[in-house]
């Protein structure tokens, strides 16, 4: 299933179906050796390329997300540091996340049930979002084999009270009763590993703001510093 994710990516870039039949070509899709890409700006003139230096690309460069042409490095910057929630559609709210807080203005965070910084970031929530706020957290497992099984018995557990309540104390071994077999949605985990994969969330604490704004790692200046400043976007 993630291998088969770039020949998806590609699919909606070019703006066919992703489930196209020639796209399931390998003949029809190159894999370049690179990392990531770099935007430059220099003397006037706006270019991509790519990290090792070995590619540039010229023309036009669209930000399929935002549903526009990138043309400056200002752009560019924007395009790393926001994800355009309103148009790219993520649908974090179908990924089982357990909630802290009510309100309607939400902040999505990756998280790991062995990450310390993410629970950090939990008790702070707690006790200090802003008005209307609420925290989503997403489990996923990527510290240790221990996390995978915790995810899994979190998002089974059959007292989401319960479950919640572990989550935040970032407790790894208090038994949590699970749902029988076949009536958990295993494949949810799944998808948040795709979903993660796809925003670029690639290690933990990750927060996406409800503006689109993205941090990888807890906020130094404070979470709720962080909801509340920087809204020129």
């Amino acid at each position: 299933m993630i291998r088969a994710f770039p020949l998806t990516l590609a699919a909606l870039a070019i703006g066919v179906s992703a489930t196209a039949a020639p796209l399931e070509n390998k003949d029809n899709i190159v894999m370049l050796p690179v990392a990531g890409m770099l935007a430059v700006e220099k003397n006037g003139k706006f270019a991509i390329v790519s990290d090792n230096g070995r590619f540039i690309i010229q023309g036009k460069v669209y930000d399929t997300w935002s549903q526009k042409e990138l043309q400056t490095l200002e752009e560019a910057r924007a395009a790393a540091n926001y994800i355009p929630i309103d148009k790219a559609k993520m649908g974090f709210e179908d990924l089982a996340p357990m909630s802290i807080g009510t309100g309607d203005k939400v902040v999505t965070m990756f998280s790991d049930p062995a990450c310390k910084f993410c629970k950090e970031i939990m008790e702070e929530a707690r006790t200090s979002l802003p008005e209307g706020y609420r925290l989503d957290v997403l489990m996923l497992p990527l510290l240790s084999e221990r996390s995978a099984t915790r995810t899994t018995e979190l998002h089974c557990a059959q007292d989401p009270a319960a479950a919640w309540k572990a989550a935040v104390k970032g407790d790894l071994n208090s038994p949590l009763a699970q749902k029988p077999a076949g009536a958990c949605e295993l494949e949810v985990i799944g998808k948040r590993r795709l979903t993660a994969q796809f925003i670029g969330a690639r290690n933990v604490p990750f927060l996406v703001r409800d503006d689109g704004l993205v941090r990888q790692g807890k906020p130094a200046e404070g979470l709720r510093a962080w909801i509340e400043s920087n809204r020129a976007q």
